[in-house]
């Protein structure tokens, strides 16, 4: 498993720019997880790959037993530091510590994208795989999701046709909450 590789450094660039952490974390509030939409976008839009996502499964069994068990205390932590500066040596290891939990699943990710049937890349195949993973998911279809999930892929195209994006927001399935 190779810790820098493309996938990688995509996701660092595109979490750079402008508004896309914000849209991320918005996501991930939502109940998605941004190393999956962040891989959907680059497979499409780089790889040129058709995403499957039973080939996600060491990268869902990663971030299940490992990340998202980390993020918890990370956030349990977060609440002591709100009341003390105390904790932010041990509030910083633990995002240190997740951001390369985070590096991991995203080279699993990385790593099995070569055994994805190839496809033409481009918007069309990054909002099939976004869409793809969506259907996986059931989080409420809201503005706030609309608006994040605009955001992030606008930050990968340059023109992103209305009836593209509207396709994917036909993915968003919704739940009473």
């Amino acid at each position: 498993m190779k810790l820098e590789n493309e996938l990688w450094d995509y996701a660092l660039a595109l979490y750079g720019r402008d508004g896309v952490e914000n849209a991320c974390l918005a996501l991930q509030d939502a109940g998605l997880s941004i190393n999956r939409v962040l891989c959907c976008l680059w497979l499409g839009q780089q790889a040129g790959r058709q995403l499957r996502l039973s080939d996600l499964a060491a990268a869902d069994s990663w971030q299940q037993a490992v990340t998202q068990p980390l993020r918890a205390v990370r956030y349990r932590v977060r609440g002591y530091k709100l009341e003390s500066d105390d904790y932010q040596p041990c509030y910083s290891a633990l995002r240190k510590a997740e951001l390369a939990c985070e590096q991991v699943e995203l080279a699993l990710m990385s790593e099995m994208a070569h055994a994805l049937p190839s496809a033409g890349a481009g918007v069309k195949l990054a909002l099939e795989n976004l869409a793809c993973y969506l259907n996986a998911c059931t989080l409420k279809d809201d503005q706030t999701v609309r608006t994040a999930l605009t955001t992030v892929v606008a930050a990968c195209f340059d023109r992103v046709p209305d009836a593209e994006l509207n396709r994917l927001f036909t993915a968003l399935k919704t739940k009473d909450v």
